[in-house]
């Protein structure tokens, strides 16, 4: 399924993010650095490692389609740029703490054309290296200028965190067996959509737009499921062969393969490629429907990724 990595550039699928990066996340990356490097140097023999897996996962790059939305929605509700290049660097760095790991527990040696931490560093560096991405992220998030937001705001990112464990639990310990279509829309909308909503539900807590988190959790969960989907397509004959055996570690479950297993031995004919396609239209559609109504056009960015998924989806020959 590879769940936690189709909204992260893994692969070399098509853009679907065609607007140009604002400039402020140059200053997100410098942010972030700092933020990492912001705790007291330990005299410990050979601890410099640690930062050495920093940097190398750093240099790996990425979309930072996170920290755009932050970065977008922030501006389009009022906030200071300040506080809008902090909340895109959190959640950012929040973010690349679940990448860190997860590709120690998939076993993926290498992201976006560079090693994997756990490949050139070792299982224990990448644990140690992802925990402090995630530290940093906390306390990146205490710099933000009102103060009085922190409380709910910690909470928020405790939850979301929590939610996306919960869901790469359920994804690394469910079979093809056991997968069906309930579960696996569940478990997409914890493992992507919790951290993805995090950007826009941080950036509202912190202008007072609190009426917009329960829309910004169903747009962001349903444009996770269908990413995801689109996703799965793309990569259906590699899924496919890791299913039959690659020698990976644990099976690559695709959504193909769950409608497959729901029609096997019924006497029907069905495309499970087209229902496929069909489901992620439906979802990316419900996004963007969901998205319209956050104030002051701040879901316009992922509305446009939504449309450009859609654009991309439709060319497939399913």
């Amino acid at each position: 399924m590879g769940m936690g990595t189709a909204l992260s550039a893994k692969h070399a699928h098509p853009r679907y993010l065609v607007s140009e990066p604002t400039v402020l996340l140059k200053q997100v990356e410098t942010y972030m650095r700092a933020a990492l490097q912001s705790a007291p140097q330990s005299p410990v023999s050979n601890s410099t490692r640690i930062q050495e897996a920093v940097s190398h996962h750093l240099q790996s790059g990425g979309q930072r389609l996170r920290a755009r939305l932050a970065l977008s929605a922030g501006k389009a509700v009022g906030l200071k740029e300040d506080d809008c290049i902090i909340l895109a660097a959190v959640v950012e760095l929040l973010h690349n703490a679940s990448l860190i790991h997860d590709d120690l527990q998939d076993r993926d040696e290498f992201r976006r054309g560079h090693q994997a931490v756990w490949s050139k560093f070792g299982s224990d560096i990448a644990i140690c290296c992802g925990d402090l991405f995630l530290s940093a992220s906390y306390a990146a998030l205490a710099n933000v200028s009102k103060a009085s937001a922190l409380s709910k705001m910690y909470q928020t990112m405790h939850h979301r965190s929590s939610e996306a464990i919960f869901g790469q639990c359920a994804d690394l310990s469910i079979t093809a067996e056991q997968m069906h279509l309930e579960a696996y829309i569940a478990i997409v909308r914890a493992k992507s959509g919790a951290l993805l909503s995090l950007p826009l539900e941080l950036v509202f807590l912190l202008s007072g737009q609190h009426s917009a988190l329960p829309c910004t959790e169903q747009a962001c969960k349903d444009f996770a499921v269908g990413f995801q989907i689109y996703d799965d397509l793309l990569d259906l004959d590699v899924d496919q062969r890791q299913a039959n055996g690659s020698g990976k570690e644990r099976n690559a479950l695709n959504i193909v393969s769950v409608f497959e297993l729901m029609y096997e031995g019924l006497d029907t004919s069905f495309d499970p490629k087209r229902l496929a396609k069909d489901r992620a239209n439906e979802y990316l559609l419900r996004a963007e429907t969901a998205l319209t109504q956050l104030p002051f056009q701040s879901g316009a960015m992922l509305s446009e990724c939504s449309q450009n998924i859609r654009g991309l989806l439709n060319r497939l020959s399913y």
